[in-house]
């Protein structure tokens, strides 16, 4: 296994979806150093079959989300192709609106999104475990274990140094 210093993060995130995003996006623009790890650099934000973004079940968050400065909100506004309201049937207090997105212009906004992000990097690789290395005075040093690399068949040992939380 080959084992290399990755540099110092307060705070590493494990996933690009939705909540990871997120959650970097929140650390890194409070001026944490974040580091984030995907499985693909291409599928960072990947939506499923059904792009939609808000609704009954997910306005309520999105909104929530918006509120505190999240990117979600702003990339369906980006990206929409179409908006709805729904249950416009029934009374006012369970209509919701959903943004319809689209799918490969969502992954590149939010992709672009991290990219640029100060205090941000963004890293390609299965994490398959999370070792702590012992608490030193101030800082704790964590070991993240990537999967078999592509390149030479080899897993791969990130050492993180200072690194707070891991997400």
């Amino acid at each position: 296994m080959t084992e290399f210093l990755a540099g110092q993060f307060d705070i590493a995130v494990i996933g690009a979806g939705h909540a990871g995003i997120e959650a970097a996006l929140a650390a890194a623009r409070l001026g944490m150093e974040t580091i984030v790890f995907t499985i693909n650099l291409d599928a960072v934000g990947n939506m499923p079959c059904n792009p939609a973004i808000g609704g009954t079940g997910k306005g309520h968050l999105v909104r929530e989300l918006d509120a505190l400065g999240g990117e979600m909100a702003k990339a369906a506004d980006t990206c929409c192709i179409q908006y709805r309201l729904l249950n416009k049937g029934k009374g006012p207090a369970v209509w919701s609106l959903r943004a319809q997105a689209d799918r490969r212009r969502y992954q590149e906004y939010m992709k672009h999104t991290l990219e640029q992000q100060d205090h941000l990097t963004v890293r390609q690789g299965e994490v398959v475990g999370i070792e702590d290395q012992g608490v030193a005075r101030d800082s704790r040093l964590r070991l993240v274990r990537l999967g078999k690399t592509a390149v030479n068949n080899e897993e791969l040992s990130i050492s993180l140094d200072r690194t707070l939380a891991v997400l």
